[in-house]
C-alpha cells in the first residue's frame, strides 16, 4: 500500500501545479506509473485519484479500457468470422492492429465528446484497464490512434516500469521512448 500512497501524494503535486495553456500533447500525457502486480490495489482505490484531481480543482473523466476486447469481439455479428479470430492467434492480432486500435480510439472518443467544451482545458482524462490490450496492441498506438486535439491532460495508468524516457508495458514488452510526464511511486518523484 506503501507504493500506491506514494503515487496518489506524487499525483497530487503534479495536478496541484498550475496548468499552462498551449503545451504540447506530449507535456499534456501522465503516465501514472506502478508495477503490474499492484493493478488491483490501484484500481479499487482510482477514486482517491479522483477526489485528488476535483480538490485542486480540476475536472476527472475515466475512461475505463478493461472490458472494450469483449465490446469489439461482439461487433462481429458473423459467428463463423469470430471463431475464426478467437481460434487463431496471428488472425486476431492482425484484426487487432485496425479493428481493435479503432474501436478504442472511437470509444475514446465518443467519451470525450461527453466533456463539455468549455471544460476540457482543465479536465483530466483517466485512462485505465490497460492490461486489456496486452498481446493484441502496444500502449503507445492507442496514444497515437487518439484525437490530439483535447485541449487537457491525458492520465495514463500505466502498468509497468519507466527508465529515462523509456516506458515498458508490464514489464514484459519492449520498451518504447515517450516524452510523456512521469508520476512514479518513489518518495518525492
Amino acid at each position: 500500500m506503501a507504493r500506491i500512497d506514494d503515487l496518489l501524494a506524487n499525483y497530487k503535486r503534479r495536478a496541484a501545479m498550475p496548468l499552462r495553456s498551449g503545451l504540447p500533447m506530449s507535456q499534456r500525457v501522465w503516465f501514472l506509473v506502478y508495477p503490474p502486480e499492484e493493478e488491483r490495489r490501484l484500481a479499487t482505490r482510482v477514486t482517491e485519484f479522483e477526489m485528488a484531481t476535483s480538490s485542486v480543482p480540476l475536472y476527472w473523466h475515466q475512461i475505463d479500457l478493461s472490458d472494450t476486447f469483449a465490446e469489439w469481439i461482439d461487433t462481429f455479428d458473423d459467428e463463423e468470422e469470430r471463431a475464426t479470430i478467437l481460434g487463431d492467434p496471428e488472425i486476431l492480432e492482425e484484426y487487432a492492429q485496425t479493428g481493435f486500435r479503432n474501436h478504442i480510439r472511437d470509444r475514446v472518443a465518443k467519451e470525450m465528446d461527453q466533456i463539455p467544451a468549455d471544460q476540457m482545458a482543465r479536465t483530466v482524462i483517466a485512462l485505465t484497464g490497460l492490461m486489456e490490450l496486452y498481446d493484441l496492441l502496444h500502449v503507445s498506438e492507442v496514444i497515437d490512434a487518439l484525437d490530439h486535439s483535447f485541449t487537457g491532460i491525458l492520465l495514463v495508468f500505466f502498468p509497468g516500469e519507466r527508465e529515462g524516457n523509456t516506458y515498458r508495458f508490464l514489464g514484459a514488452r519492449t520498451g518504447w521512448d515517450y516524452l510523456a510526464v512521469p508520476i512514479l511511486s518513489d518518495p518525492m518523484s
